[in-house]
């Protein structure tokens, strides 16, 4: 019986230097990628844009956060400045013969206020670029896997005739074995 099942493999011929000998492995082949790639596209895709989905809507809520972050840090600078003048006049009236002492306050208090309204400015301008980094990173990371993952998929489909052919032996053998 498996010698006849042997004789009968050998016997067949290939129909070109592309097709196999038997064309309905060729055809339940094509049925069978088929089916893969259809099951890849309903299975796997969807997981895949919710995540890119997901990822997108987190960058945009941490711009958004980054964005109140530095409307707070300037109204927080709007209110030392207002502060600082408040503290000016009432220094003035109420220490009017020490009127050189309240210049070098209000130069030092308005020097140091400036300085922390440009670090908070700074701070929150370094915290926007570093989460559109962190982002662009990220997506970067996430394509290149993807493409990745494409790439072996299409490199594990395409063999050469000699493997292929290597291949065949191997399995004839085996089966005749």
């Amino acid at each position: 019986m498996i010698d006849m099942l042997g004789a009968l493999l050998a016997s067949e011929k290939p129909n070109g230097a592309i097709l196999p000998g038997d064309l309905n492995e060729l055809h339940w082949s094509i049925v069978a990628i088929v089916v893969v790639f259809g099951l890849l596209a309903k299975l796997a895709l969807p997981p895949i844009k919710k995540a890119l989905r997901d990822r997108t809507a987190k960058i945009e809520q941490e711009l958004g956060a980054a964005d109140k972050a530095k409307a707070d840090a300037l109204a927080e600078a709007e209110r030392v400045r207002a502060s600082v003048g408040d503290a000016e006049a009432d220094a003035v009236r109420i220490v009017a013969d020490a009127h050189q002492s309240a210049k070098q306050l209000d130069v030092s208090l308005r020097a140091r206020a400036d300085q922390e309204a440009q670090d908070l400015r700074q701070r929150a301008l370094a915290d926007i670029e570093s989460s559109k980094v962190q982002a662009i990173a990220d997506l970067q990371a996430e394509v290149a896997s993807l493409a990745r993952g494409a790439a072996e998929a299409v490199v594990r489909h395409n063999l050469d005739d000699a493997t292929q052919a290597s291949l065949i032996d191997n399995y004839i053998n085996q089966v005749g074995a």
